[in-house]
């Protein structure tokens, strides 16, 4: 299917509005340009309800009330809401044929948000030269060419455009829209309802086969398909608690991630304990600080210090007072001499000292002169005594030194401690601050629980085993005793060739969808990796360093791999450009292989990417297919920071464009009043590079060409 044409009429503020789509194989790239509120979503919602009405609708935006029109509708007054859709499909061995599908409802807002809806209406038309044949039975004949369960691969909103790889569901849901995406595409959903189809026909010619052959070959027929549904049955129990198991682990994985995101500061236990130790150890180290300084303080004043320091200058002092002890000026007695004599009232040399006397007073002067001098040679004489034993205890002129650079030595080891242990504290300090103690707690409750329901899991996969084997070797025993029950009776040719016709049919077509499921799925896988490759840029050896890998895995899930050969998760290791990119080449890689003509619709697909990267992303999905290739068409809506920097591969690729404009960005965005008393929105034909009346913009490119153009389209 290819669209050729759409038309909206009253869907949301999209009130009458037409767009040509391109279908020139060699051009294939539609171009809608659109800001944001203009529209592109509605355009979206508005093909998505045309194809699959409000059922189908519900099911992709997942809304439990959904409106069609503006809310600015008038109230009471009935809107005719109308989507038409015009398209070629190519069914097999048909040339290719046009179609003019068209769903039309009636809807009436009432009080608030409510609104009353009628009876939905669709028409699908084949056009030819005498004027149209309806389609019978529309609704099925869509779903046969662009299934709704399938509407994500065709129609992609460019917010949810992760959907394929990311962890924001669950993983078996992921993988169940990778799984039905390549199955149906690939028509290995046929198969498997062929496999099914031919199961039951060879049943039912087993069955008639057992009753030609008599009670005991019937009897034997039923023992043996009751062991087939135990055994099936089994089998079916373990792939349900084998994929209950996967899920568990898939989410004791998630859990292990947020819980060593958080556990990757520091158990809180562990940091309060090391908090502790380090603040004791600090309280120490400051102590011992302290008492360094301390011996350094009584080093400096000691006075064995001083000689140490001034030896030679006190050695010279003491010199002189040896001299003067020498000369026996100090010490002095004379002081005590005349004292002594004045209080005995006679001089030594005889004479008497009597009060009053000449000779008494003479001897008193003399003694308050000495008494003057002797102040002096005793402090000398005093220091000359404290200077030899000083001498004597500083002998060793290395002492103070050695005990200088001891204290040196241990005081900065000691200031480096106390930094060092600092800097520790305060980032176990701050780690401790980042632990939410009860999410942790909670976290770890939740590991444990999920840790005995996979051990009960894996218990009952044992038991289910044991029995599932045993199952078997009863099966296979039935199956001989029913088989050569069968040779001993009489049965009907024409009923046992048609039995084994059937079985033959149904390996057949078991080993054929066996086989298509895995080269099929290879094939997309490998195109999937160089296309991923291709728009990161994979001759970046640091592109190619972050992203070693893409594969489909056997479980359906879309792996990106690492340089260590690990998984990247796509939520925390792979950014959002990465993750546009895979979900893109995903949905282009699978429908080349599947060869299916559909369009390609991609909302604001380039949001989160810039560059080179966004350069060569436009480039791989807008790039013509090879002349063997299936042709196909793709419609971008994008805005103007979009366009930015890929004008070029638009001019080249794109065989149609358009430009969709609402009039409520007036006169904040919008340059023109379009003079309408409520707020629609409409589009005119211009290019990425024009504007005219109609969507010209306040900060639109200089660069832009203007160009006349009608009021509306």
């Amino acid at each position: 299917m290819r669209l050729q044409r759409i038309h909206v009429l009253n869907f949301k503020l999209l009130h009458d509005v037409t767009i040509d789509l391109s279908t020139d194989p060699a051009r294939p790239l539609t171009v809608i340009r659109a800001e944001n509120g203009s529209g592109k979503t509605s355009l979206h919602y508005a093909i998505l309800w045309g194809l699959y009405g409000i059922k189908g609708l519900r099911e992709v935006t997942r809304a439990d009330s959904i409106r069609l029109t503006s809310t600015a509708s008038p109230v009471r007054v009935p809107i005719t809401v109308e989507v038409s859709l015009e398209f070629e499909v190519q069914d097999d061995g048909d040339a290719p044929a046009r179609f003019r599908l068209h769903r039309t409802v009636t809807e009436t807002p009432t009080d608030g948000d409510d609104i009353s809806r009628g009876k939905e209406f669709l028409r699908i038309t084949r056009l030819t030269e005498a004027g149209g044949e309806q389609v019978p039975s529309p609704d099925q004949w869509i779903e046969q060419r662009l299934p709704g369960r399938l509407a994500d691969v065709f129609f992609t909103n460019g917010d949810d455009v992760q959907k394929f790889i990311t962890g924001r569901q669950h993983a078996h849901e992921r993988q169940a829209k990778v799984h039905l995406a390549i199955e149906n595409l690939l028509g290995i959903g046929k198969l498997r309802r062929a496999v099914e189809d031919t199961t039951a026909v060879y049943r039912v010619y087993e069955k008639r086969a057992a009753k030609d052959a008599g009670a005991k070959v019937e009897a034997l027929s039923d023992q043996k398909d009751a062991l087939k549904l135990k055994f099936d049955s089994l089998e079916e129990q373990i792939a349900k608690i084998t994929s209950r198991r996967s899920n568990m682990e898939d989410a004791a994985v998630e859990i292990r991630r947020e819980f060593d995101a958080i556990k990757g500061n520091g158990d809180l236990d562990q940091l309060n304990s090391q908090i502790a130790d380090l603040e004791l150890d600090i309280s120490t180290l400051e102590k011992r600080k302290v008492g360094c300084l301390r011996e350094m303080t009584h080093l400096l004043r000691n006075e064995v210090t001083s000689w140490s320091l001034m030896s030679e200058t006190l050695t010279a002092g003491l010199e002189r007072l040896d001299e003067l002890a020498d000369r026996r000026i100090i010490p002095s007695h004379s002081v005590q001499v005349l004292d002594d004599c004045l209080g005995a009232g006679e001089c030594i040399c005889g004479e008497l000292l009597t009060p009053g006397s000449p000779h008494r007073e003479r001897v008193q002067i003399l003694l308050d002169e000495q008494r003057e001098k002797t102040e002096m040679s005793e402090y000398l004489s005093d220091t000359r005594y404290r200077a030899r034993a000083l001498r004597d205890m500083g002998s060793n002129p290395d002492g103070f030194e050695n005990r200088r650079v001891s204290l040196l030595l241990d005081y900065t080891k000691t200031v480096q401690d106390v930094q060092r242990k600092g800097i520790g504290l305060k980032s176990a300090t701050e780690r401790r601050g980042r632990i939410d103690d009860e999410k942790v707690r909670r976290l770890q409750a939740d590991l444990d629980d999920l840790h005995v329901k996979m051990k009960d899991a894996s218990e009952e996969l044992g038991r289910l085993g044991d029995r599932l084997e045993a199952a078997k070797e009863d099966l296979a025993a039935k199956a001989q005793e029913l088989e050569r029950a069968e040779r001993e009776a009489r049965i009907s040719s024409d009923v046992g060739t048609k039995r084994n016709v059937a079985n033959d049919l149904m390996r057949l077509s078991s080993i054929v969808r066996n086989r298509l499921e895995g080269d099929y799925v290879n094939r997309v896988s490998t195109k999937l990796e160089g296309m991923f490759h291709g728009i990161l840029g994979a001759d970046n050896s640091e592109t190619r360093g972050v992203y070693t890998g893409v594969k489909i895995t056997n479980a359906f899930d879309i792996n990106v791999m690492s340089q260590r050969g690990t998984s990247l998760d796509p939520d925390f290791e792979i950014n959002g450009a990465a993750q546009r990119a895979l979900t893109l080449s995903f949905v282009w890689s699978l429908m080349e292989v599947a060869g299916v003509v559909a369009p390609r619709f991609i909302d604001t697909p380039l949001g989160m990417v810039s560059g080179d990267t966004k350069r060569r992303m436009v480039e791989a999905i807008t790039r013509p297919p090879e002349s063997s290739g299936t042709p196909f068409q793709v419609v971008l809506l994008l805005t103007r920071s979009e366009i930015a920097d890929v004008e070029d591969i638009l001019d080249d690729r794109g065989g149609a464009f358009v430009t969709l404009s609402c009039s409520h960005h007036y006169p904040g965005d919008l340059q023109n009043d379009w003079h309408i008393e409520y707020p629609i929105s409409r589009t005119c034909a211009c290019t990425h590079r024009q504007v005219c009346d109609v969507c010209a913009r306040r900060r639109d490119n200089e660069l832009l060409e203007y160009r006349e153009c009608e009021a509306s389209r």
